[in-house]
């Protein structure tokens, strides 16, 4: 598997991609057509639990899904918990307009990922959202 280093230094507070959530852009479920899917985490005080849920299936290659995967490895690895993600947000990451959910976004050879990152107790932590960079071609995100 790929291992990406310094995670933290390389994502940003902001979207190179604002565009990639309009209207024409999306499906009937208003997701965008070139959106993987998301894992959707907790942290527990030890350990990032986890559950995967596929948008688009059939954009997947074994590259993206590599990638993904190596994500989520790398966020691991730089938050070891609630805290250390908490800490990080309040100096680096988007605000969402309120004191404790967070954006941030890293781009990589593959895809295009979208850590929505949510510092309160007992709610899921974070929503770790997958973009094939493939699929947006053919999406109007750049303009």
């Amino acid at each position: 598997m790929k291992k990406i280093t310094h995670l933290k230094e390389k994502m940003t507070a902001c979207c190179a991609y604002p565009r990639l959530w309009d209207a024409a852009n999306c499906d009937d479920t208003q997701k965008p057509v070139c959106e993987l899917g998301y894992f959707r985490c907790d942290n527990d005080g030890y350990w990032w639990h986890n559950t995967v849920w596929l948008v688009h299936r059939d954009i997947s290659t074994p590259e993206l899904i590599a990638e993904f995967d190596a994500v989520l490895d790398a966020f691991r690895r730089s938050f070891k918990d609630l805290a250390a993600m908490r800490k990080w947000c309040y100096s680096y990451a988007g605000r969402c307009g309120c004191d404790d959910e967070f954006n941030a976004y890293y781009e990589d050879t593959h895809g295009f990922y979208w850590f929505r990152m949510i510092t309160r107790r007992g709610d899921y932590n974070l929503y770790l959202h997958c973009y094939s960079k493939a699929a947006m071609q053919s999406c109007k995100v750049s303009e």
